[in-house]
């Protein structure tokens, strides 16, 4: 009995290690495309705003292509396509330094296919213990893995660009793409189920209170990725230091509010859901009443506290919603999604920005971050006996 608890400890540990090692890799590089792209396109190819929007909307486009097909495939070719992936990862970093006008799009298009089959299966490898509350931990530590990369990556981009192009700042990332490669064989798969083929993942309202969650705080950080800084540098005339230091302030807030959520028990996840939606419309109120430098790096602080809550909080309900063998598909949809918002934003960004401004378009945002309150309430009053606190799994 001693042993098996031994085993299953070290077992927890070695999961623990990889997933927070790997996801750290691969999300922090991931990260700087993300933040980097826009400013390179900006100000070195001389890219619109709308042609920026459409850059990014190309990342993750190619990214749900792959993340849509992830969820179709069988575990064992899934494996070997995710290694290959993690391997083609590094080197789509390394070409961003050479990119021309007409090769960013199709090096762009390169980094989104090859990532959209890592992150869900990161995901759904974090996921992968039956015990409820063994899982939730990791899934919470998964999260805050995420947050420390979101954090690391713009901090040290910021010191990086203080000396060196924003060309030459994607190979310092290059290392951090290759630990991602090395490490992608040790990764645990779930076993291969039928029901996968089968599941309509809609029919469960835990799914569609992790993808309403997921919506509100995806909306305004799509718009903060790609077009805050530009709003940064040319209203307040930020150097892109400063605005790659906005960045890491809002995903400090963001880490230290899963620091906190990881700490505490949750149970019934309703109440973290309402406050990350209120907080997230005062957010976009503030980022609109910004007037300066400082009272716009205020507002990443207050919409960093959503995306912080906002992933753990969709992840346990889509945790608690399915059983183990059904959550590749569930993942595999749900990060789909993300790539969906992620494709969807830039573009309505960069249409509608030369018009509204990005003030406005933020405030914007509000009313649909609202009718998304309303939409969740309306699930968890339809289905408090089936969301919240139950779970599919054994406990």
């Amino acid at each position: 009995m001693k042993s098996k608890r031994i085993a299953s400890t070290a077992g927890v540990i070695y999961t623990v290690v990889l997933i927070i090692s790997l996801t750290f890799a691969i999300r922090a590089s991931n990260n700087m495309v993300q933040t980097t792209i826009p400013l390179l396109a900006r100000y070195d190819l001389s890219y619109n705003q709308f042609l920026v929007g459409v850059l990014v909307a190309a990342l993750s486009a190619s990214a749900l292509v792959t993340s849509l097909l992830n969820s179709t495939i069988h575990v064992l070719y899934r494996k070997k396509l995710f290694v290959l992936a993690s391997f083609a990862y590094p080197v789509t970093i390394f070409i961003f330094s050479f990119s021309s006008p007409i090769s960013v799009f199709v090096f762009v298009i390169a980094s989104g296919l090859s990532y959209g089959f890592i992150f869900p299966n990161i995901m759904t490898s974090a996921g992968l213990f039956q015990d409820r509350n063994v899982r939730e931990r990791i899934l919470a530590i998964y999260t805050l893995a995420l947050a420390v990369s979101l954090i690391a990556g713009p901090a040290l981009e910021s010191l990086i660009v203080t000396r060196y192009t924003l060309r030459t700042a994607f190979l310092f990332f290059v290392p951090l793409g290759i630990v991602g490669a090395v490490l992608s064989p040790f990764v645990r798969f779930p076993e291969e189920r039928k029901v996968e083929r089968r599941l309509s993942v809609w029919q469960h309202p835990g799914f569609k209170v992790g993808i309403y969650t997921f919506l509100v705080y995806s909306m305004s950080t799509a718009l903060i990725l790609s077009f805050g800084g530009i709003f940064a540098r040319q209203v307040y005339s930020a150097s892109y230091s400063l605005v790659i230091l906005l960045f890491a302030v809002f995903f400090t807030s963001s880490f230290s509010t899963r620091l906190l959520f990881s700490i505490v028990k949750i149970g019934n996840i309703f109440p973290y859901v309402m406050l990350m939606m209120t907080i997230s419309i005062l957010g976009l109120v503030m980022v609109f009443l910004s007037n300066n430098i400082v009272i716009y790096a205020i507002a990443f602080v207050i919409l960093g506290i959503p995306h912080g809550l906002g992933m753990p909080i969709a992840m346990f309900s889509i945790g608690r919603s399915f059983t183990l063998d059904e959550r590749n598909v569930a993942n595999s949809y749900f990060t789909s999604t993300m790539m969906l918002m992620m494709v969807a934003m830039p573009v309505l960004g960069g249409t509608f920005l030369s018009i509204v401004g990005f003030k406005l378009l933020m405030l914007f945002i509000a009313p649909g971050v609202f009718l998304l309150m309303m939409l969740t309430l309306k699930v968890f009053i339809s289905h408090r006996n089936q969301i919240g606190r139950s779970n599919t799994d054994t406990k």
